[in-house]
């Protein structure tokens, strides 16, 4: 069975009620996988059509993910070009983070797998390709730091442990093994 969202008219205007705030959108497109809207800030005025420059967009193009108990038609206005052009430039963003996400996930688990048969060098490689795409990942850095321990590059080692002590600095663990690589490091210094 279809939604509310799902059978009204591309272009529509309709509001619910959460709590004391009505919530604006305005229906932009409708696939079988995802319904896009023109997003307006809650406010607590009543949504209507001819109230409509009162409110603010929020957002140009977004996905339309909301919960709502009872939905309301205010009225409808065809969907110009720009709002075409903003649908245009969401999906490709959208479509980009997919690939940048797929492209993460695949460089991680074949950096993990190097990691595990003892490929500290291929490892590294894989570990730096896949570290832009997510910075807060900190298990690339203790990986990698580990893989730089074991390959003797013992500052590189230091610089991706401290990195991911500062963003879980109880592991004890990672701080055993940074205390190893400072350890190691000042026998050469």
């Amino acid at each position: 069975m279809k939604s509310a969202v799902e059978i009204i008219p591309i272009g529509t205007y309709f509001y619910f009620r959460k709590d004391s705030l009505y919530y604006l959108f305005q229906l932009l497109e409708v696939s079988s996988n995802q319904i896009l809207v023109q997003t307006f800030w809650s406010t607590t005025n009543v949504p209507s059509m001819d109230k409509l420059h009162q409110f603010d967009v929020k957002s140009a193009c977004s996905e339309f993910e909301e919960e709502f108990d009872e939905l309301i038609v205010i009225g409808k206005e065809p969907v110009t070009e720009n709002q075409r052009l903003e649908i245009t430039q969401f999906l490709k963003i959208k479509a980009s983070k997919i690939a940048r996400e797929s492209g993460f996930l695949t460089l991680k688990k074949e950096a993990v797998e190097a990691f595990e048969n003892g490929a500290y060098q291929e490892a590294v490689r894989l570990f730096s390709l896949a570290a832009p795409y997510s910075k807060y990942d900190i298990e690339l850095y203790e990986k990698r730091g580990l893989c730089y321990l074991k390959l003797g590059l013992y500052i590189d080692a230091i610089a991706d442990f401290d990195y991911y002590l500062i963003h879980d600095p109880n592991n004890e663990l990672v701080r055993a093994a940074a205390e190893s690589a400072k350890k190691e490091f000042s026998k050469y210094k």
